[in-house]
């Protein structure tokens, strides 16, 4: 929810800021490192910054060491000064107004759309938590007819108030931000309106803890699927109560007639039930279908072909990601098993639940727990469009990547997982321990792709 507010009603409202903040007036690039350094822990050669600074490289051969001297100071006692948890930033930025939509009630604000960050030098880019909801700058319509026609198509200021800088937990080598207001004027200063933002929702650890717990059941409930840590053993007592039709393991033995899988379930009986090498890992597919799943066989030829790699490995997900099914709503998955104290262990699980294609991906991600708990954000995957379109494969098109919004929640993992929809698409993503994709695009249906990491 947004609250707008006249600028008079701005200046007397009570914005959600730290008790003790210290408010900072655009600051300039110094002052971000400063921050930035504060926040990662690092302590660089001040003196290698201060002869970076114009006043050091501006002065004369007598009077450069003092000058270097005093600079240093400054930064020392700026950097002592700086506690993130306090700071509050106030920084003028410019912003263009789109078409105005009725049914959002106001113009789309190219400041807030998807993807949008501020550099900070250094390749360092500041991202805005909570910008899906200041993406529309509110106006009833006569008032945005007013609107358009006082400012043409003029870009606008928007003056934002940044609290809670700290590190990304989804982007590497990022930063966010929380945007509690925008007050928007004219390029030439006449103030419009002032759109503040609810405050965020701070939960204990105990509480994110909990909530983490409950979106992973859930996925785990809805996919059918053994909960990571399970062993060998227990997992298929689960895949016995379950509707896939089709269970099949990478794991070999070996008898006269050449190496077979240990286990080979396919529609309600057991055909092999050996037991794995104990100190060797393997992998699990679970199908609706019967069919070659441990190939590589939903590969994008684009993907190989742009990409000069081997591609994004889809199988055991169908090509189009749709299970091997393209005419029926189903699921699939595929379970990492590996060498533990108990035995073989689940510790990744990956697939698809297939939802109806009416789903929005907001109301896809919220089935699974309380939204607020998810770092969302809006991705391409590097899948072919077509393909994913009618859920197989399709003539070669070129049309690589589709869109996604991704929902992490959990904590940060120190590799990705060994399914990685983001591979050789979206950057520098930090990995976490529960991913969903709500991917679009897809006729009468939305794929909604999971990777569980233990």
């Amino acid at each position: 929810m947004l609250r707008t507010l006249t600028l008079a009603a701005a200046l007397a409202a009570s914005v959600c800021l730290p008790a003790t903040a210290e408010t900072y007036h655009n600051p300039d690039d110094t002052w971000w490192r400063a921050l930035t350094d504060t926040l990662d822990g690092t302590a660089p050669d001040l003196e290698t910054v201060a002869r970076q600074d114009p006043r050091y490289q501006r002065a004369d051969e007598f009077t450069r060491d003092q000058v270097l001297a005093d600079i240093v100071a400054d930064l020392r006692a700026q950097r002592q000064g700086i506690d993130p948890a306090t700071a509050v930033v106030m920084l003028p930025m410019q912003a263009r107004l789109g078409d105005y939509s009725t049914s959002a009630g106001g113009f789309p604000v190219s400041l807030f759309a998807a993807g949008t960050y501020l550099p900070l030098g250094g390749g360092k880019q500041l991202h805005f938590r909570n910008a899906s909801g200041l993406v529309i700058y509110p106006a009833a319509l006569e008032d945005a007819k007013a609107l358009r026609q006082r400012l043409g198509l003029e870009d606008v200021i928007a003056e934002l108030t940044l609290t809670d800088i700290r590190p990304s937990v989804t982007r590497a080598g990022a930063y966010d931000a929380h945007v509690a207001q925008v007050a928007y004027a004219t390029r030439g200063g006449d103030p419009l309106q002032t759109v503040e933002a609810d405050p965020e929702i701070l939960r204990s650890e105990d509480e994110t803890a909990s909530g983490t717990a409950a979106i992973r059941d859930a996925i785990v409930a809805a996919a059918g699927l053994p909960p990571l840590g399970a062993t060998w053993t227990e997992a298929k007592a689960q895949f016995r109560g379950n509707d896939y039709h089709y269970v099949v393991t990478t794991a070999q033995w070996y008898p006269p007639g050449g190496p077979e899988p240990v286990y080979v379930r396919r529609d309600g009986a057991i055909l092999s039930n050996k037991d794995p090498e104990p100190d060797t890992a393997f992998r699990v597919y679970l199908q609706p279908v019967e069919g070659d799943w441990g190939q590589d066989n939903g590969v994008s030829f684009s993907v190989t072909d742009l990409m000069g790699q081997g591609g994004l490995d889809t199988g055991g997900l169908g090509d189009g990601l749709a299970c091997g099914t393209p005419d029926l709503a189903d699921r699939c998955a595929v379970l990492d098993f590996t060498p533990g104290e108990d035995g073989s262990v689940l510790t990744t699980a990956w697939g698809v639940i297939e939802m109806p294609g009416d789903v929005t991906p907001e109301d896809a991600i919220a089935r699974f727990g309380d939204p607020t708990l998810f770092d969302v954000k809006e991705t391409t995957l590097g899948y072919e469009r077509e393909d994913v379109k009618i859920g197989r494969k399709a003539p070669r098109i070129n049309g690589l990547g589709v869109t996604a919004t991704m929902a992490f929640a959990g904590a940060p993992l120190g590799a990705a997982p060994v399914y990685d929809p983001l591979d050789m698409t979206s950057g520098r993503t930090i990995p976490r321990q529960i991913e969903l994709f709500a991917i679009e695009g897809a006729e009468g249906r939305m794929p909604l792709l999971y990777v569980l990491s233990r």
